[in-house]
């Protein structure tokens, strides 16, 4: 099967690609303003000297990486990364909820720690722009088709669902793709069966054991702060009076610069173990809806069990269900902050308890879904 208009780059085509990448004014700015020491001549001397996808990495995207984290958080902590099997490839499947920073942190923490980056999936609605679009399949990524033509949607899930598992299987690559397309604007992480349909729309052979292959890994990662909390309110607005939301040109790209220059609180990524043993039992299932069902249902529960909590999320909780029922979790001090910081958030909002309520739930979701997940686990047979 032909990838090459989807997949990430190779190490013999950096230095090409590299060289037309360093004369973007807009892309060697940008590296710039989070490298002052660094003349822009020295960046794109930096740059030039790599001779590999992984030197790139570690020693130019990692570095902006951790600026932005010095400069936009109060930092970042992993938890389960050791814990990867280094002999196996696995699909890491994340919730969603910075259309960059997800997979870049992700990466970041791989590369922090000694391991193999991943291969990232990215929408090709975001790669407007012909240098993205190099930039990124640079970057290990390879590309999500999407808005595509109606008689060729399934041929293109083949395609990806193909490469996902060459990649995984013939590379000995790590993955990262996300849980569903399009960020949880609403702090609702789930995911969604039809990507697990779409992982086994390369094989004929059984469905169950070919997810299995792939190792799915749930990895929970949490954001204190939201930098586009207020920007998301509009669109869940119009969701919530069953209205049409059109985006406004540019609106993605605003996303992203926000998402990553915006204050972030502490961010936490909590890798977790492969779902094989927990799917298992499901091999008798021969309705594949609902075989796919039940899986994506084991996932949301790995992330929500491993999805850290901060005091935000428990003070949105109580402030939404008028309690103090986590008043243990959070001091008087964070909840004075974090009502001052929904006061401004919801300036263009004033009055408007319906915004101030889906503001909430954008924070007291995770809560929520937290505690769902315990009384499931409680109701399950041991």
């Amino acid at each position: 099967m032909n990838f090459e208009n989807i997949r990430a780059y190779k190490d013999d085509e950096y230095q090409s690609i590299i060289k037309k990448l360093i004369d973007i004014d807009v892309l060697m700015e940008a590296i710039h303003f989070y490298l002052p020491e660094m003349t822009i001549e020295q960046i794109k001397e930096k740059l030039l000297s790599f001779t590999t996808i992984q030197d790139f990495q570690s020693n130019m995207v990692c570095l902006v990486i951790d600026r932005i984290v010095n400069h936009s958080s109060d930092g970042i902590t992993f938890k389960g990364i050791e814990e990867l099997n280094p002999n196996i490839s696995n699909l890491l499947l994340s919730n969603h909820r910075d259309i960059v920073l997800d997979s870049a942190l992700i990466n970041y923490a791989l590369n922090f720690k000694k391991k193999n980056t991943s291969e990232i999936a990215i929408g090709s609605n975001l790669l407007s722009l012909p240098w993205v679009k190099d930039l990124v399949r640079l970057n290990k990524s390879f590309i999500v088709r999407r808005n595509v033509p109606k008689q060729e949607v399934i041929e293109a899930s083949k395609t990806l669902s193909a490469y996902i598992n060459y990649t995984l299987k013939e590379k000995k690559q790590d993955i990262w793709i996300a849980q569903r397309e399009g960020r949880a604007k609403d702090g609702f992480d789930k995911t969604t069966p039809g990507l697990l349909k779409m992982f086994g729309m390369c094989t004929d052979g059984d469905l169950l054991t070919h997810l299995i292959s792939l190792n799915i890994t749930p990895v929970a990662i949490s954001y204190e702060y939201d930098p586009c909390d207020y920007l998301k309110i509009p669109e869940l607005l119009k969701k919530h009076n069953g209205e049409e939301y059109i985006k406004a040109p540019n609106e993605d790209n605003q996303h992203m610069v926000l998402g990553m220059k915006g204050y972030k609180g502490n961010i936490h990524i909590h890798f977790g173990e492969p779902i094989n043993n927990n799917i298992l039992k499901f091999k008798e299932i021969k309705n594949k809806n609902e075989l796919l069902k039940l899986i994506a249902e084991v996932i949301d529960e790995k992330i929500y069990k491993n999805y850290h909590l901060f005091p935000t999320n428990y003070i949105a909780y109580d402030l939404l269900n008028n309690k103090n029922e986590f008043e243990n979790n959070y001091t008087k001090a964070d909840k004075e902050k974090f009502e001052a910081y929904i006061e401004k958030r919801l300036e263009n909002f004033k009055g408007n308890e319906l915004a101030k309520e889906i503001f909430l739930k954008m924070y007291a979701n995770p809560v929520i879904n937290k505690l769902n997940s315990q009384k499931t686990e409680v109701r399950s047979p041991k």
